[in-house]
């Protein structure tokens, strides 16, 4: 790897440390490797990434499909999981509500199954409802959405859908319900970031794991 990569600083999700509180929270070290490309032996990768994944497995109790298949390139997997970061847990005009729906709607878009149930485990986790976001992931249409969440959904939808139809009159309805311009960019942005890692987990079998879909029940 070349030099610069122990310098990339990986950000820590607001809730990623295990407490005695935390119910998920174990010790035990397991891993589930669903990837068709190989994947390293996780001794040889660099600090920071053993690191995310003793953070993962202390967490939930494995490693996120995602993270280990990525692993292939650990360099850009530390760069996409600050970005990622930065987008869904950073400073930002959208709640973490509105981000985990834009990243259920995204991938349920793109028929991505694997985040769409890592998605759901996290909004689950964020309103403490077990039922919402199962139906969201079926049919935006069949739960109750305030003005701005259905914006928000409809926006993420076409981009993941129809993005070369996009002009200037698709940001009108998000104006209307209060959304400033760095805030449709950022939905935008979390839109258009579950394109590539939707696409990502498709194109290698980065199937999530099962357990994943238990978490906050």
């Amino acid at each position: 790897m070349p030099k610069n990569s122990r310098k990339t600083k990986v950000l820590q999700h607001p809730t990623q440390v295990a407490t005695k509180q935390n119910p998920v929270a174990v010790q035990e070290k397991k891993t589930v490797t669903n990837s068709w490309l190989e994947v390293p032996d996780e001794a040889t990768l660099p600090p920071q990434v053993q690191a995310l994944f003793q953070e993962q497995r202390d967490r939930y109790g494995f490693v996120h499909s995602f993270f280990l298949g990525y692993s292939l390139n650990p360099e850009h997997l530390l760069l996409w999981f600050n970005y990622y970061n930065a987008l869904m847990y950073g400073k930002g005009e959208l709640s973490p509500k509105e981000r985990e729906i834009i990243a259920i709607v995204s991938s349920a878009a793109n028929h991505c199954e694997s985040c769409v149930i890592t998605h759901k485990a996290h909004l689950r986790e964020v309103i403490k409802d077990p039922v919402f976001p199962d139906a969201l992931a079926r049919n935006h249409q069949e739960v109750e959405l305030t003005q701005r969440e259905l914006a928000l959904v409809e926006f993420a939808i076409k981009i993941n859908q129809n993005a070369n139809e996009l002009s200037p009159e698709d940001l009108k309805p998000l104006r209307q319900v209060g959304l400033s311009d760095r805030a449709i960019l950022e939905a935008g942005e979390i839109a258009a970031q579950f394109s590539l890692s939707n696409r990502l987990t498709k194109a290698f079998g980065w199937k999530v794991s099962s357990e994943y879909d238990k978490l906050y029940r």
